[in-house]
């Protein structure tokens, strides 16, 4: 294969995503499909996240990550769909979460909003979600023809 079709695959692999379905340790039988986020994604959350602002001290540009945005990607871009979670279920993780009545046994269906509330109130869905979503052993299993390539971001 020839060096330019060869760097044109590995380039057009990294802006592609690559989704799997696994079941989360903290909540029984709660399934989170989670996209591999790989560097130009990683880069691209980031790039979303950054702001600008002028240090009041030094008058000078600045820039750093407002983390209510990166949480917002990362629950966007990452965290794509999931099932088998309830109200009951998420009080395991979340303690102070009161749910009652019929309420508490209904599925709760996917919302990025849902999403990004749990991962800044949660350090273990937090932390478990992103550690999913960066390990390329979890995607790179995935056989030839089952991965599901939701868009091509390229």
């Amino acid at each position: 294969m020839e060096t330019k079709n060869l760097a044109e695959l590995i380039k057009k692999a990294g802006k592609t995503k690559r989704v799997g379905e696994f079941k989360c340790p903290y909540i029984p039988e709660f399934f989170v499909k989670i996209a591999y986020a790989s560097k130009f994604i990683l880069t691209n959350i980031r790039e979303i996240a950054r702001e600008s602002f002028t240090n009041p001290r030094t008058r000078e540009r600045e820039e750093r990550l407002n983390d209510d945005k990166l949480r917002s990607e990362y629950a966007r871009q990452i965290i794509i769909d999931w099932r088998g979670l309830t109200g009951e279920k998420l009080q395991r993780i979340l303690p102070g979460l009161k749910i009652v009545g019929k309420d508490k046994g209904e599925d709760i269906p996917y919302s990025s909003v849902i999403a990004e509330a749990l991962l800044e109130v949660s350090l273990e869905f937090e932390n478990w979600a992103i550690d999913m979503a960066t390990d390329v052993e979890n995607y790179s299993h995935i056989a030839d023809g089952k991965e599901k390539e939701l868009e091509n971001l390229g």
